[in-house]
């Protein structure tokens, strides 16, 4: 008899213990347009009559995953296990820069490929690091972006705009929601940038 309750009793342990264990559910961020955005440089018409090209956006190894990256010191970073990008952020940047730049007006069209007409300009974007970290005082998260816009004349094959941005941004708490808004937030507001430089050098060249 004993022979039979004894294996009973473990199986009962193993079972109970299996099933006080929480449930881990996996949480994943998205990069998304904020909610002001700055109107087009002209409402109906077009400031160049030239097409551009958007390559896609080139991602640094350490961060082109849909891991998020969280940086312990200078050197070392470590990846969040039960959070992550909904999607690749190399996947995600570069249509935003299209519909963003397209909403401008800038250009007659902007896309990622032509296959008519060869574009007169082409945009390389690098993204350096995407990450969050802490601040000096160890407490609060900080959202870290460093990229770089580079405009290409296709017809010279010269660049003849550069734009690099490293920004950090400390959030009102240690939410990686709020990481979230805050990359996107940084990654308009140096898009923003690059626009007005683009402007600005096309102009004086016409």
């Amino acid at each position: 008899m004993k022979q039979i309750i004894f294996p009973i009793l473990i199986m009962t342990i193993i079972l109970t213990g299996c099933g006080s264990q929480k449930t881990v559910v996996k949480k994943y961020y998205t990069l998304e347009q904020p909610g002001k955005v700055s109107q087009p440089f002209l409402e109906d018409s077009v400031l160049f009559n030239a097409r551009c090209e958007v390559g896609d956006v080139d991602v640094y190894p350490a961060y082109s995953s849909r891991r998020i990256v969280f940086r312990d010191d200078s050197h070392q970073i470590r990846y969040f296990g039960e959070h992550e990008w909904a999607v690749q952020p190399s996947t995600v940047l570069t249509p935003m820069i299209i519909d963003f730049l397209s909403a401008k007006n800038l250009f007659l069209r902007v896309s990622d490929r032509f296959w008519e007409h060869t574009p007169e300009y082409h945009i390389n974007t690098t993204v350096f690091e995407i990450e969050v970290g802490t601040a000096q005082n160890k407490k609060d998260f900080i959202a870290h972006l460093k990229l770089r816009f580079e405009l290409i004349d296709t017809r010279s094959g010269t660049s003849i705009l550069t734009h690099i941005s490293n920004r950090k941004s400390t959030l009102e708490e240690r939410s990686l929601n709020l990481m979230a808004e805050s990359i996107s937030n940084l990654f308009y507001e140096e898009l923003e940038n690059f626009a007005q430089q683009i402007r600005k050098t096309l102009s004086a060249q016409s």
